[in-house]
């Protein structure tokens, strides 16, 4: 898949109504773009990973040249980190990075070693990443990773073995759900959930696909977004797992849920455009501005904004309400 090759690179260089006014009969709506002043030098920002401060003050993101993070208010580059990361805790305190099959936890702010959390299989591996995704517990007091040999360990985040996971496929996507009992795993097989802190297996989303790996549980832990029916975003109950949403007629890339837990952003492998989608009545807005497909999405924490990242474009600033392209994010 796209999704994985642009993982290795990276890896190689270290509202509801209110958010789908305005569209049309069929709830369809072309985003009104604005375009954002300035030259870009295309390929400076990875497009796999996208965070937002739990204040909404920042956006980070993956450069060529280290971690990006901009301000949101103005659009300024804040500062430029040294090295890549896999994943940042929820409070954004601690960095993920990798090496070889260790993965090593730092303290966002100086960059020292917190903990090193060993054990996870694949130190051989050698066409691709050996830490294949990351994801921190909604208190950061866990830490799952995933390595190539359908291997899923959690540790705590000072470093001691909590479980470890065999699931049925390989791993390319983890998230924890919003009260940590539970793990997802995406990639490449069907949907798989398991119990935390025990690893034991919950369940496997009906109808989910391998054919993709955007995962995301709602903020409110009612639902689940994911890889459904050939590849198409899709959405589950995470009550009983039950298949609730399907939209069909596009491939899933990655999915964020927005604050209100009743609307998704998301990108599609096969085309160019953000997609604002509302399961429960099945709207949708487009937003259309890139000029290559988008990868990662993110919500500001007010759901009023939602940030997309392609490798050409950089980071692309939407109003949700409008859906205006308001600003382009430049490491430049």
């Amino acid at each position: 898949m796209r999704t994985r090759s642009r993982r290795a690179a990276a890896a190689a260089v270290l509202l509801a109504v209110t958010v789908l006014a305005g569209c049309g009969d069929d709830g369809v709506s072309e985003a009104t773009v604005e375009e954002p002043a300035g030259d870009f030098p295309a390929g400076e920002v990875l497009p796999d990973r996208l965070s937002v401060s739990p204040d909404g003050a920042q956006v980070l993101a993956d450069c060529w040249e280290g971690i990006c993070r901009w301000d949101t208010v103005d659009g300024s580059l804040a500062a430029v980190d040294g090295g890549g990361h896999l994943a940042i805790s929820p409070d954004w305190s601690v960095l993920a990075t990798a090496d070889g099959p260790t993965v090593v936890l730092l303290d966002a702010e100086t960059g020292e070693v917190s903990a090193e959390l060993t054990g996870l299989a694949g130190e051989e591996a050698t066409d691709g990443p050996v830490v294949q995704a990351v994801a921190f517990s909604p208190d950061g007091a866990l830490v799952a990773a995933a390595g190539p040999e359908r291997e899923v360990r959690i540790w705590s985040s000072a470093g001691d073995d909590v479980a470890t996971i065999s699931p049925d496929s390989d791993v390319y996507a983890l998230a924890f759900s919003p009260d940590g009992t539970r793990l997802a795993a995406a990639g490449g097989g069907p949907v798989e959930v398991f119990a935390v802190p025990s690893g034991d297996p919950v369940g496997t989303l009906p109808r989910s696909s391998g054919d993709g790996d955007g995962l995301a549980w709602s903020p409110d832990g009612a639902w689940l977004a994911g890889p459904g029916p050939g590849g198409a975003p899709a959405v589950w109950s995470a009550d009983d797992l039950a298949l609730e949403a399907v939209l069909d007629g596009h491939h899933l890339e990655q999915v964020a849920f927005a604050p209100d837990s009743e609307t998704v952003a998301l990108t599609d492998a096969e085309d160019d455009t953000v997609r604002i989608w509302r399961p429960a009545d099945d709207r949708v807005r487009e937003l259309t501005g890139h000029t290559d497909d988008p990868v990662a999405v993110a919500f500001a924490p007010d759901g009023a904004t939602v940030y997309s990242v392609s490798a050409r474009d950089g980071v692309l600033v939407w109003d949700v309400r409008s859906a205006d392209l308001r600003r382009r994010l430049s490491p430049a």
